[in-house]
This record gives structure tokens, sequence and C-alpha cells, in this order.
């Protein structure tokens, strides 16, 4: 059954108040009655509505005094103004002044029930927008760009500091440390996340296509320009413009990119007009700086306006201490959409995703992880499922390291034991007394081998 909607309505004339109230309830919503706008007031700093119906002319405070505390106390619930014959200039001015809409008293009743189903669409549609950002929030908030290390710790609170200004920043690490996700992190915190975030790679256009789709252009300005077309940078306005691999942009579009950030206006290709702009510049690069500034890759006028605010990302190898949680976190990930059953990693294979070097990063792990639950057979990644490429000398050298080779011989035994055992459970869908028939042993001797590796039967049974 569907949650009645509640209705606030406000109206010192008791019989007006009376019949709209009847008209409400019989559409199927809830109304809450009120004939003073102190006890509305006092209503609405305790309770929560879905719509407001309030009448113009009251004593004590009028219809534009309750609009003012509404849009403080509730300002996501739209307010309906009664408007007597006379009154309409008013109820227009109420509208200026932040009113959804109103209606000529006394009510047409389909009058009224279009009204209130406008009013609870424009509340849905609210609570959906609120809904989608807080979900944005949550995607980009640091729990999601993972790290317990020092040094990411300094990169949260670096977001954490610059989210709410609109300086220009530059984020610098190596391919696949997450910068984009930075980016987007620190505008999904910023006044600006209710507007677009833009992102372009500068290496991914041509050169001479590139100016075109920057800035826009007018109809005629070249062959095919056959109507007017907005550019990117016009598109973020309101919002963030993220450039990724900055140091590919061509030396001329960067001298007129810095104009278009000094003076916050944009010329379409072909156009005259200078269009007025609002947009914060996020940009990104792996290269090392002072080389890309010694090859004049990137102009120092340009570099200086793009760097007020430097964030360096570190490369994975550089935090160690990230590597486990990171894996973990991708695993999680992966196994929601598998019907895998995989409760982590070995040992083994912490050791080796430690030891690894990761000239990829965070983008190489992810791959990674993907890559070992699809082939995983076993209810942990082991190190079969790595490539082996993973799999180190100092990885082997510490498996064996202070281990007697009675003791390996031992582990691989169980190793083999316990899967030999999985691969029976599942193809005889959990059943005790034909995994004893296939393996030679009796049920007891199979009792104790899952009591022993903590495998539960019923995992093959359900299936």
């Amino acid at each position: 059954m569907n949650k009645k909607s509640r209705i606030l309505i406000v109206d010192d004339e008791p019989d007006m108040l009376t019949a709209c109230a009847k008209i409400i309830s019989v559409l199927g919503n809830e109304p809450v009655p009120v004939a003073h706008a102190k006890e509305a007031i006092k209503f609405l700093e305790e309770e929560e509505f879905d719509l407001i119906f309030c009448d113009l002319l009251m004593p004590e405070h009028d219809g534009m005094e309750v609009l003012e505390i509404c849009q403080k106390l509730a300002p996501s619930t739209p307010v309906i103004i009664f408007s007597a014959y006379g009154t309409i200039d008013r109820a227009v001015t109420a509208m200026k002044a932040g009113a959804f809409d109103f209606i000529e008293k006394p009510f047409d009743i389909n009058n009224l029930k279009i009204l209130i189903e406008k009013g609870l669409r424009q509340r849905n549609l609210f609570r959906e927008r609120v809904n989608l950002l807080k979900q944005l929030e949550d995607k980009y908030h640091f729990d999601n760009i993972i790290g317990k290390s020092l040094v990411m710790r300094n990169v949260f609170e670096m977001i954490e500091n610059v989210s709410k200004s609109d300086a220009n920043i530059l984020i610098t690490g190596e391919s696949g440390t997450g910068k984009e996700l930075i980016a987007r992190s620190i505008h999904a915190r910023s006044r600006r996340k209710t507007k677009a975030f833009v992102p372009v790679n500068c290496g991914a256009f041509p050169e001479n296509l590139f100016e075109a789709e920057l800035f826009g252009y007018e109809r005629g300005a070249f062959t095919g320009a056959v109507h007017r077309k907005i550019g990117l940078i016009e598109f973020a306005d309101g919002g963030t413009f993220f450039l990724d691999e900055v140091c590919e942009l061509p030396a001329n579009l960067q001298i007129k990119l810095l104009r278009t950030l000094q003076d916050q206006k944009v010329r379409r290709v072909g156009g005259n007009d200078l269009i007025q702009i609002d947009i914060r510049l996020i940009s990104a690069t792996n290269q090392n700086i002072e080389n890309a500034l010694k090859q004049e890759m990137l102009r120092r006028d340009f570099y200086y306006r793009l760097n007020v605010i430097n964030i360096h990302v570190p490369p994975l190898r550089e935090r160690k201490e990230d590597i486990q949680l990171l894996a973990e976190h991708f695993l999680d990930k992966c196994l929601k959409s598998s019907s895998k059953e995989i409760s982590g990693f070995t040992n083994e294979v912490i050791h080796a995703l430690e030891n690894y070097n990761w000239p990829g990063n965070v983008r190489e792990l992810e791959n990674n992880i993907e890559r070992a639950v699809t082939l995983s057979k076993n209810n942990k990644i082991t190190l079969a499922d790595l490539p082996p490429h993973l799999i180190t000398n100092n990885t082997l050298q510490s498996s064996y390291s202070g281990t007697s080779l009675t003791e390996l011989k031992h582990k691989a035994i169980e190793e083999i034991e316990k899967n030999f055992l999985m691969f029976l459970l599942e193809k005889f869908k959990g059943n005790i007394t034909k995994v004893a028939e296939e393996a030679g042993l009796t049920r007891r001797h199979i009792h104790r081998m899952i009591n022993t590796y903590k495998i539960d039967p019923n995992t093959w049974r359900d299936i």
C-alpha cells in the first residue's frame, strides 16, 4: 500500500480550511489543517510535509511571511498559495518570491487535483536529485579512493582543503594512480557539484580538430561547420573542466586557453562575440613537470596558471601498505558480478602483490585481481591465479625462507588435498558418501578433512 502524501494546509477561514482538507483527503492524501500561522510554523519545525498550501491574506503572519519561513525550514517542499479574487497580483509576487504555484479560491476540484500532482512530482524530483547528489558524493568520497598510508592521508587532507575553493589545481602522478578519480572527488565535494564535470583527454583529439572541440564554432567557420556547436569549455559553464594529460595540449591552444582562464570568457571559432563563462579548471599529467618545461611541451605562463595548487599522487610502489587494502576492495568489487565464493587471498599472494613494482599502478592491480577472480577455482586466490611476472624471486625466497623441505612438502600436500576435496564436493554436489567412494576413503576420514580445512559441504548442495 502506497504511503499517503502529507499536505499542510494553512488558512484562517474555518469553512475554507475544512473544505480544502476534505477535498485533499478524497484525492487520497493526508491533510493536516491548521488555522493559525504560528501553529503551522511549529509544525514545520517538528515535522516533514510533502506539500504546503497557504492562504495569502491572514492575520499575524500573512502568506508571504509563511512562505519565507517555509523556505528556511522546509526548502525542498513546494508551497502553493491560495489567492482570492482581486489578489492575483500579490499571488504572482509570491511565486516570484519562491512559491511553487497559486490557486484561486473557491477551489475547483479538478484544478486542485492537477496542482497537487504537479507539486508532488516536484517534491519527488527534488528528493531524487538529493539522492543522486548523495550517491555522487559517496562514490567519490575518500572511502572510494583507497588508502591508509601517510602519503594518501595527506592527499585526502588536500582534497578536503581545496574542494570549497575555485583555485585551479594540477594533479601530478604516474599513469594509473587515480588522478581523474581525485578530480571527480574534488568536484563532488565542491559548490559546483550540481553542474557538469567535463573531462577532456588532451591526447585524444587530432590537433586540427581540438580547437573547435574545446571552444566550439559558429556556422560557416570552416568546411563542414553547417551549424553552431557549443564547445566543451562552454559546456562546463558553472562546473568543473578537467584537462587530462595537459602536457599533450598543443602550444597554440595553451596560449588561447590561458587567455580564456584569465578573462573567464570564450570565443567560438569563427565568431566575434566573447561569451562569459564560469569554470573551475583541474588538470592532470603523468609527465615530469620540470622536463616538460625544459622541452617546452608546457609553456611556463600556462603552467603557472594551472598550478595554483598541486596535488601529487604517489605511485603504488611507494605506498605498499595500501596494496592489500586495494586488493581486497577490488576483490569485493569483482565478486559483486560473479557467482564465485572467494573469501580472500593466501599469504603468499599478498606477499607477491606487495613485492611487485606495479609500473601500471592501481589500474594494473585492479586488472590482475579481476583476472585472478576469473581464473580461480578455489575459495581463496592462490599464486596459481596470478600471472607469472608477478611471482618474483623475492616472493619465492620469502615462501621458502626459514622452512624445511619436510614442511614445504607438507604444505604442498595439504594444498593438493584441500583442492581435490573441493573438486569432489563440487562434482558430487556435496554428497559425502560419493566423495568418499571416489577418493577411496571412509566417510569419517572425509568429515575429518572437511573439519580440518573448515569447508562447508552445503555450499555445493545448494547448487
